[in-house]
């Protein structure tokens, strides 16, 4: 068997039609949905990218350590490229996400073949004085809205969103053929093809990781307007957890083509940043870029069927993160706040010819699983020491009745802490910016309060109470490095009476 990652960026759970989205046009997305086993409660352990990163390499929680978080791999950090050195596959890593190319991280460690695409976001790819960008000036781009002149951020923004356009001009990314995740899917399907036609009989893993659908959000057309003409859906009502009705009254009277596309936003507060109707106009801009990374993903899949590498491939299509897009009043990842729209990520996992196509799984699974199920894909067991965490996910594909576990913890920035359960999903500050509203715990009823609008703290305290002693219980495990000294199962009623 051959294994194929296709990790993508900050893709947000509800504009995918697997996942319940019902305007947003995503076939290919769907025929893979079609033809895989679809995981509907999916939830990185270690928010943002680099964590995450981290967990589906080493299959260990680290949400709980700040060293842990957005740094450097450490050498003595065994990863999955590593550990798949001495079981005769041949690995491979195609990323055009800037953060892992930064020498210093080390994300690029243990592969046989890494291929890095440049010039992604604020990728610092063409310098000052490129004759092929000559001609940029951010006061040219009204979709790059700078914070006030006197604002910190403001030589911050001013910098980055200057090398993004000459990104843009220098290598053409304004351009269908070279959009969003074109270059780095189409150095995958040329590895593909030099692969297929070599004399190396050896298994594979290939690791694409994109930074698509992530921000700035600058489709070509007919992407960048493919959704501003449709009429007020389902995502954008009160009941979704998006703006509510009585605050779009105004909708009608109001052409979504006629409001300039902000192409890149600073991280802050509906009503800062942008207004509503700019947040309307910023949602279905990302719709088309969600659009377009399917067609593309459709391409690489084509190339996959082509080679006829559909029949002995494990195909794993996997996000790091959601996007906040204004669901809890911020855009992108203003605050810690770890709600549905940046904690909920999609899973597909499509075996070898199909085989289990279309069934889904509702067991609680985590960033960390994808270690030891890559591994035990190509025959290979995870190391002694230290401990794996993850659980292999192989058995619930197949339909076997296995448990993986009765809650996921999860955290970001050593900030905020969450423990996820069927039922409840509890959010935990740990430690609160002075300059964040006031935030205590929060308690929200699963699933159907899909988008957190409705905290059951106060009018459930029993729960909040036990949850959250399981929650710090895992985490002092985890510090002690002892997780199996945790009781098996979650009795609510039990961890509340002590």
């Amino acid at each position: 068997m051959n294994v194929v990652v296709i990790a993508c960026n900050s893709l947000h759970l509800g504009f995918l039609g697997a996942y319940g989205n019902a305007w947003i046009g995503t076939p290919n997305f769907d025929r893979l949905a079609s033809e895989s086993v679809v995981f509907d409660a999916y939830f990185p352990e270690n928010l943002t990218t680099l964590p995450t990163r981290r967990s589906w390499w080493t299959g260990r929680y680290g949400f709980h350590d700040p060293a842990l978080g957005w740094t450097p791999l450490r050498n003595d950090e065994p990863i999955l490229p590593d550990l798949l050195w001495n079981h005769g596959v041949a690995t491979a890593l195609i990323s055009d996400v800037p953060y892992l190319r930064e020498p210093e991280n080390g994300f690029g460690r243990g592969f046989d073949e890494v291929v890095w695409i440049r010039g992604q976001g604020y990728d610092p790819c063409v310098p000052p004085g490129d004759p092929r960008a000559a001609n940029v000036r951010i006061e040219d781009e009204p979709g790059l809205r700078l914070p006030p002149r006197d604002d910190p951020d403001f030589e911050i923004w001013h910098a980055r969103w200057e090398q993004y356009l000459r990104n843009r001009a220098a290598l053409g990314l304004d351009r269908l053929e070279n959009a969003a995740a074109a270059r780095p899917i189409r150095a995958a399907s040329d590895w593909l093809e030099r692969r297929a036609h070599s004399a190396d009989p050896a298994p594979f893993l290939l690791w694409l990781d994109l930074f698509s659908p992530h921000g700035p959000w600058d489709p070509p057309q007919p992407y960048r307007d493919l959704y501003a003409a449709e009429d007020p859906d389902e995502f954008e009502t009160g009941s979704e957890g998006d703006l509510a009705d009585e605050e779009l009254a105004d909708l009608d009277d109001v052409d979504l083509l006629e409001i300039p596309v902000l192409i890149d936003v600073p991280a802050g507060a509906v009503g800062d940043v942008l207004d509503e109707f700019e947040l309307l106009r910023l949602r279905r801009t990302y719709a088309g870029v969600v659009s377009l990374l399917d067609a593309q993903v459709g391409e690489l899949i084509g190339t996959l069927e082509r080679l006829g590498r559909l029949d002995d491939t494990m195909i794993i299509f996997v996000a790091d993160q959601g996007e906040p897009l204004g669901e809890h009043g911020f855009v992108r990842r203003f605050r810690p706040w770890l709600h549905e729209e940046l904690i909920h990520a999609p899973l597909m996992i499509r075996l070898p010819g199909g085989e289990r196509g279309g069934e889904r799984r509702d067991a609680l699974v985590q960033s960390i699983d994808l270690f030891p199920t890559i591994l035990a894909a190509f025959g290979a067991t995870p190391p002694d020491e230290p401990a794996v965490h993850g659980r292999d996910l192989n058995p619930l594909l197949r339909g076997e009745p296995t448990k993986t576990r009765d809650y996921a913890c999860m955290g970001m920035d050593v900030e905020e802490f969450a423990i996820r359960t069927p039922e409840w999903h509890l959010i935990l500050p740990v430690e609160v910016d002075p300059d964040d509203p006031p935030r205590g715990v929060q308690l929200y009823r699963k699933p159907e309060d899909r988008w957190e609008q409705n905290d059951l703290a106060s009018r459930h305290p029993d729960v909040a109470l036990a949850l959250e002693l399981a929650l710090r219980r895992f985490v002092a495990a985890l510090e002690r490095d002892a997780l199996d000294e945790l009781p098996a199962g979650l009795d609510l009623a039990r961890l509340h009476a002590e």
